[in-house]
């Protein structure tokens, strides 16, 4: 079914169930009401939903910041349609549970206008269908599995879909002469998704997959069986699909085995949390993103210098994902009003959008196409990669 034709099936739902709701004269969710009457007084209210506690905590410091600069900075220059933007952060702790029950604090207080979030891949598609029942946009900021595309009318991510990104990366390894790879990935739909594309791109391109076993974030600290398999495998590499905390634990442990290959892995590598967890261990890994501080963009470099300006800090990838979904729904509370269906209609066609982490357009799935950058880790830090 196309999205537009999802998106007219849903707004009737919405009109019907406010008819319901009058009809019967009770209380209860008016989601038909929520659309009119959402953001009604002085301020602009925006969800932020993101891990700021448990396994990837320090990813959802990062996202947290740059929302705060975002607002800080829309505020400064006069709020939107003379209206202060106040944001309402809730943890979702990366656990898809506690997502679900954000998004119901979120889709029932009808003085939300859109929400930045989920982070990863569980977590959205945990709370996609929530949203979409009461006509809630929400952009996702790091959910990259392939299932994302058909969450529903009101769900958009700014980050390419492992679809894409899978392709990329095993593209990239076949080019540098790789073709017996071992594959690490987080037993999600994140990790299982891009796995699968990836696996096989592989085998398309003449490449194999020697070895493939799962680990679970943020509860798999020993890696050992997994990493005598694969050394029993005699792989030519590895790719690692999964977050910063898994790959670093697993790089470190495979130097005490004589485990030692080069590395390519997924855009949820891209954090300096896994150059400080992984140390020399991780010293010429190779992964993908949107954003470098290198980048010759100048709205990347708007940002790193405010980011850097109110924290003393060089944001990473996550951090520029979230600035640019909070500035991307800006936009579309300053075009759309104070209306979530309105809000949506111009997320719909939103093109060309120039942000840190480059030129964002939606298409019909609410997905972004970027092309992403190749990253090395070299000297103790990401830089971009030459061959």
């Amino acid at each position: 079914m196309s999205r537009k034709i999802t998106l007219w099936l849903c707004a009737l739902m919405l009109v019907l169930s406010a008819a319901l709701v009058g009809g019967c004269g009770g209380g209860g969710e008016k989601s038909g009401e929520e659309s009119k009457s959402a953001g009604e007084g002085g301020e602009i209210k925006v969800g932020i939903a993101g891990p700021f506690t448990g396994a990837i905590a320090e990813t959802g410091t990062t996202i947290k910041n740059a929302v705060l600069l975002a607002e800080e900075q829309v505020n400064k220059a006069g709020g939107i349609n003379g209206k202060q933007v106040k944001l309402d952060l809730q943890d979702d702790k990366a656990d898809p549970k506690e997502a679900a029950a954000v998004a119901n604090k979120f889709a029932s207080d009808k003085s939300i206008l859109a929400v930045v979030g989920h982070y990863t891949s569980s977590t959205t598609l945990a709370g996609s269908p929530i949203y979409n029942r009461v006509g809630l946009s929400h952009i996702g900021i790091g959910c990259t599995s392939p299932a994302i595309s058909d969450a529903g009318p009101f769900t958009y991510r700014d980050i390419t879909s492992d679809s894409y990104d899978g392709e990329f990366v095993a593209n990239w390894m076949i080019e540098e002469g790789f073709k017996n790879i071992a594959v690490a990935y987080e037993n999600d739909d994140y990790g299982k998704g891009l796995a699968e594309v990836y696996k096989s791109k592989i085998e398309s391109l003449g490449g194999k997959v020697v070895a493939i076993e799962p680990y679970n974030l943020g509860e798999t600290k020993d890696f050992s069986a997994i990493l005598t398999k694969f050394k029993a495998a005699n792989p030519d590499s590895l790719f690692i699909a999964g977050q910063y905390n898994e790959a670093a634990m697993l790089l470190k442990q495979g130097k005490g085995i004589g485990f030692k290959l080069p590395v390519f892995g997924s855009n949820g590598l891209y954090s300096d949390a896994l150059i400080k967890l992984g140390g020399a261990e991780v010293e010429g890994l190779r992964c993908v993103g949107a954003f470098h501080k290198d980048s010759s963009s100048q709205e990347a470099k708007d940002f790193i210098e405010a980011y850097k300006a109110k924290y003393g800090l060089e944001p990473d990838i996550w951090a520029a994902y979230a600035y640019d979904a909070a500035n991307i729904l800006f936009e579309a509370i300053k075009n759309g009003g104070e209306d979530r269906t309105k809000i949506n209609e111009y997320l719909t066609t939103l093109k060309d959008f120039n942000g840190a982490t480059g030129v964002t357009s939606f298409d019909q799935n609410g997905d972004c196409m970027k092309d992403p950058l190749k990253l090395i880790i070299k000297d103790g830090k990401f830089a971009l990669y030459q061959k």
